[in-house]
């Protein structure tokens, strides 16, 4: 008689470490991405800190709680400024401030 059963696909195992091997090749986790982190921030009112954001996904996976806990403590003004520090924490580099944005390109950063 199986002791372990996927509760995603319902296959059965009398072995732990063959269920968690089914478990990780069957059913790997998926990471979590800036669509998702935007995702469990919509209908939030921009400009927030960070102690608004975390509160927002109060809710949500632990995975995107953990993602927003590490998120650095300021103000964002847009969900685009939420993924650029999504970005920078799964990178651990530090995007350009002066990165144009909208209609203009590079005509948008001249004086």
């Amino acid at each position: 008689m199986a002791q372990f059963t996927c509760e995603i696909c319902g296959a059965t195992f009398e072995q732990k470490s063959r269920y968690e091997r089914h478990m990780l090749t069957s059913h790997p986790t998926r990471a979590v991405s800036a669509a998702d982190l935007e995702k469990a921030l919509r209908g939030i009112d921009f400009p927030v800190g960070h102690a608004d954001l975390v509160d927002v996904v109060r809710g949500e996976e632990r995975e995107i709680r953990d993602i927003v806990a590490q998120l650095p403590s300021r103000r964002y003004r847009d969900a685009a400024d939420v993924a650029q520090a999504f970005g920078e924490l799964r990178t651990h580099a530090q995007a350009a401030d002066d990165q144009p944005g909208g209609p203009g390109g590079e005509r948008s950063k001249r004086p």
